[in-house]
């Protein structure tokens, strides 16, 4: 994040200064994180007149209400306009907005920290939201994420702050999705990680990291490895971690150990709820057990997919690629699989599944770097900016993207046996 191009605030400063010199409120993006903003202003008496997306199916229509602008129209706009950062890819949004001419230009994270949401209510995922509803626990999730972004996007300073590290406990799932975008349905034979490996790998990463927001533990199913409890209390002792999400299809209940720990005070599970499929059986009753036991969660009512879970070669061209890679929804997530790190989950899995060619750029061989952890903490570096060398993943010319211009399937739809790996290019 360039210095000085964001502008510092405080609450009261900010509804001032906008009630006395009126201009045009524009929230760059349309989703979760711009509802919130939306909410926020409204409290403080500002109007907002427009929001503005990337995703052209949201341009030229009415989100929460107000209308959701183009690029031409943004352009159009007055450059004194005020603009608010909505989405976590800050230099992204920041590089167009200063094409445009735009000065006025805050980051949401301020406001949305000293707003209280309690009265927004519990509305469920809409269509425009997908993956969120008002659930507390969810809205400080989304938060504390934005501000994450804000600090490990400032390239001014030599500290590794991480968004989420997704750890991958087995390759083992209870259920075999043939859409699944972290390619569980080409597993013939799925094993649970090796422990010890795992164990050391994560304590490698945590030397070089100075802090992470999100552990996101996950597999497969988390809750077929019957030692994932070590694994979460390994991932709650360190003091610069935030968080650990455990994602779970809710088809296992977890008792014993594998229980006792999700009570840890920065445990949260986030629970996917197959209903529609008939699977998640046991929803309800993993719900009991952990209200029971004061457990953290959030569920979601699965519907619908990006259609990611393909491996297949695209012929996309370069620029194609590149921009495949900036606009990912997971671009910003460091998959940890096997003693090995990875820049997003789909690389992790297709190359663990050897249906991609490797490509020693994308991958940081743990055991292998862990003699020289400034050189590691470098490279770890290099790997969370969202440009390589290339600009893009080996991994990306196999994917079908995860954008907003991916089309959309029904979650869950089960296969009765792996899924054969086509030979790559």
């Amino acid at each position: 994040m360039r210095e000085g191009t964001l502008k510092d605030y405080d609450i009261e400063s900010l509804a001032g200064v906008m009630k006395s010199s009126p201009a045009t409120v524009v929230l760059f993006g349309a989703g979760s994180l711009s509802k919130l903003t939306l909410y926020a202003l409204k409290a403080l008496g500002i109007r907002v007149d427009y929001f503005y997306d990337n995703d052209e199916k949201k341009q030229k229509k009415f989100y929460c209400g107000v209308r959701v602008l183009s690029p031409k129209e943004l352009s159009e706009l007055s450059p004194d306009a005020r603009v608010f950062i909505c989405n976590n890819y800050i230099s992204s949004a920041l590089s167009t907005l200063e094409q445009m001419n735009f000065a006025d230009l805050y980051a949401s994270a301020t406001l949305l920290e000293n707003t209280d949401f309690s009265a927004m209510g519990l509305e469920r995922a809409t269509e425009a939201d997908p993956d969120f509803d008002h659930n507390p626990l969810e809205v400080r999730r989304i938060i504390k994420l934005h501000r994450s972004s804000l600090i490990a996007d400032n390239t001014n300073r030599n500290i590794l702050d991480v968004k989420y590290i997704d750890v991958v406990v087995t390759e083992r799932c209870s259920m075999k999705c043939k859409d699944c975008a972290n390619l569980m349905q080409y597993y013939v034979d799925p094993k649970d990680s090796d422990l010890d490996l795992l164990l050391g790998s994560i304590d490698t990463l945590m030397k070089c990291i100075d802090r992470v927001c999100e552990f996101r533990v996950l597999g497969g199913e988390p809750f077929v490895n019957r030692q994932l409890y070590k694994v979460i209390n390994k991932l709650v002792s360190y003091d610069s971690a935030d968080s650990v999400v455990v994602y779970t299809n809710a088809t296992i209940i977890p008792k014993d150990e594998n229980l006792s720990c999700l009570k840890h005070a920065k445990v949260k599970l986030d629970i996917t709820n197959y209903a529609n499929v008939n699977e998640s059986k046991k929803h309800d009753g993993l719900i009991a057990i952990l209200e029971s036991n004061s457990i953290a969660y959030v569920t979601h009512l699965a519907t619908f997919w990006t259609d990611s879970g393909t491996i297949k070669y695209r012929g996309k061209t370069e620029s194609e690629l590149v921009h495949m890679f900036e606009n990912c929804c997971v671009g910003d997530v460091l998959s940890l699989l096997n003693g090995k790190l990875y820049r997003c989950p789909f690389s992790a899995n297709a190359h663990n599944l050897n249906a991609i060619p490797f490509e020693s750029e994308d991958i940081i061989d743990l055991p292998e770097e862990s003699m020289d952890m400034s050189a590691l903490k470098t490279k770890m570096m290099g790997m969370q900016g969202r440009k390589g060398k290339k600009g893009y993943l080996a991994a990306c010319a196999y994917c079908g993207g995860r954008d907003y211009s991916t089309p959309y399937v029904p979650a869950g739809v089960q296969t009765d046996k792996p899924i054969p790996i086509e030979s790559y290019k």
